[in-house]
């Protein structure tokens, strides 16, 4: 028997769009199952970083807007596939970032290696991991490019996931042991994640993907339907404090069919933690 599901729920009156994405085919139990890892339980989410982000200014004293794409700071949109890896492509967008403001070149880097090769930081690969662990791995090991080291878990299942022998070749780094570091913007503070992308670059965030507004969303500013947590990593590249509804603007990591091309708008909001839990363990690296 086939069942027909019909498409996205309507939004009328919000002030974002829903649309057909690649996830529409599944309801929102099969969605949550397919496309999310977990944040390792054993690994606290601030990690040890050497410091702590705090910014005690003003939001008034910051740019009005950010946007490091358009800067030519961020590669193109990914897509991490049935594998649990968001974390991964965070941190990559992360140091990618970085790597441009320090080198000025803008080089697309492997997110396989740090799956294959970060469990000794408490990652589970698939099945999920931190984005400050890798920071730590990579300010310790090193990082390929892409093209050295490719993506080969985007068929992967959560529900099964293959482990890949760690393959890295320190003769291939990018981004050179030592040469980094990372630290921890303050949770649960707006003008510390808002100065923290104005002048430092990149921003890896961890938040609730699991909603269905997350699920098939097509466009505009979301700011409701969507609860604080964190079971998805994404990669605040910019922001924009003048526009109509002020944002964050997001790079997700499945594909430029959904959303705005690959990318999100978050509501700026004055709640604890963020629309959708967007200030709640805000991390990036540095250079050493």
């Amino acid at each position: 028997m086939t069942t027909c599901r019909g498409g996205p729920p309507t939004t009328s009156g919000l002030s974002y769009t829903l649309k057909i994405t690649p996830f529409t085919h599944l309801t929102n139990a099969e969605f949550r199952d397919t496309m999310f890892g977990r944040f390792p339980e054993s690994q606290a989410p601030l990690g040890t970083a050497s410091n702590t982000f705090d910014f005690y200014g003003s939001v008034e004293d910051l740019p009005k807007s950010v946007n490091y794409v358009t800067k030519g700071w961020v590669t193109e949109v990914k897509n991490q596939g049935s594998c649990g890896s968001c974390w991964a492509f965070s941190a990559t967008g992360a140091l990618e970032g970085l790597h441009k403001n320090v080198s000025g070149e803008l080089v697309s880097l492997s997110e396989e290696e740090l799956i294959d090769c970060t469990s000794e930081y408490h990652n589970l690969g698939c099945l999920g991991g931190w984005m400050n662990q890798s920071f730590q791995y990579v300010a310790e090991h090193g990082l390929e490019s892409e093209r050295d080291y490719p993506y080969l878990s985007e068929f992967v299942p959560i529900f099964d996931p293959v482990t890949f022998p760690c393959d890295s070749d320190t003769s291939k780094d990018v981004i050179n042991a030592h040469s980094v570091s990372y630290v921890n913007v303050k949770p649960e503070s707006k003008a510390s994640l808002l100065a923290a992308v104005a002048s430092a670059g990149p921003v890896s965030v961890a938040l609730n993907g699991m909603s269905k507004a997350f699920q098939h969303y097509g466009g505009g500013v979301l700011d409701s339907g969507c609860y604080p947590a964190f079971n998805h990593a994404v990669l605040t590249v910019g922001y924009d404090m003048e526009a109509k509804k002020p944002y964050y603007l997001v790079k997700n990591s499945w594909g430029t069919s959904w959303g705005e091309e690959g990318y999100m708008k978050i509501a700026i909001d004055d709640s604890p933690e963020g629309v959708c839990g967007i200030l709640l363990a805000p991390s990036f690296p540095v250079k050493a």
